[in-house]
């Protein structure tokens, strides 16, 4: 996938050909090519949403024509996080909304997606900045970098503890450490204190909640504003009292039927 930065948008048809076809090689890795391919959606430049969509409609055309519509795992896979993909999707340039529309239309009229699942989707398009059918798991978990092998959990803590209290877990291999605070506006205030700190921490950015690095949704963590948005439809499956080690709901986010 990352080959695809050394190509100029559109990518033939030979690139999507190749990619393909190794997706469909490593069919018994098919979690991790579908995670991939999410992560490449969500990172990649704004020019390359479309063809990250191009592939994953190749996959899922090329997999059902070769295992058959009941045996392919690739659409299901997909599935599991296709609102938060196609939000990442739709930050795309406006006038590439109408192929991804064109898309799945074609989804829906070959039966690839219930029209449940594919309806939501449409309507996201016309609005693609609405976040209101979206939970918002905000991190109160900050990655603190570029650290001394030498530094301790004493030195980070006396310089975090003046913003409220903290849980320190100090990778020092990897000269980082992962600090959990108590609220997230403690946490809030000391990145952007830190962002001007020049003593011994250097890099300091927000991380996720020990919660979210376990679950599903680590790949789809924002790190610029500190939080994932995970759709109203898969509030009934979530285990909360896991999944916001670290974090906090915002309830602003929640649905109106939503019960505590």
């Amino acid at each position: 996938l990352c080959s695809l930065y050394e190509l100029q948008p559109p990518i033939s048809k030979a690139k999507m050909t190749q990619i393909t076809k190794a997706a469909i090689k490593a069919i018994k890795l098919y979690k991790h090519v579908v995670q991939s391919v999410e992560k490449f959606i969500q990172k990649c430049r704004q020019e390359y949403k479309v063809p990250g969509l191009y592939i994953i409609d190749s996959i899922i055309r090329q997999s059902r024509k070769q295992f058959g519509a009941d045996k392919d795992m690739f659409a299901p896979r997909f599935s599991k996080n296709i609102v938060i993909t196609f939000h990442n999707l739709f930050d795309c340039p406006s006038e590439d909304i109408s192929k991804m529309i064109r898309v799945l239309n074609l989804w829906q009229k070959n039966g690839v997606y219930h029209p449940g699942i594919i309806q939501p989707l449409l309507d996201l398009a016309s609005d693609p900045h609405n976040t209101s059918v979206f939970e918002t798991v905000c991190s109160m978990t900050l990655w603190v970098g570029r650290l001394n092998k030498l530094t301790g959990d004493e030195e980070i803590r006396n310089v975090l503890d003046a913003f409220g209290d903290v849980t320190i877990n100090l990778v020092p291999p990897r000269g980082c450490a992962f600090v959990a605070f108590t609220t997230r506006k403690h946490a809030h205030d000391a990145l952007e204190r830190l962002k001007t700190f020049v003593h011994f921490i250097h890099q300091v950015a927000w991380s996720y909640g020990i919660g979210i690095r376990n679950s599903e949704f680590a790949v789809e963590f924002n790190v610029e504003k500190g939080v994932n948005y995970i759709a109203w439809s898969k509030i009934p499956s979530l285990n909360f009292v896991s999944l916001l080690e670290g974090s906090v709901l915002d309830d602003d986010s929640l649905p109106l039927n939503f019960d505590r």
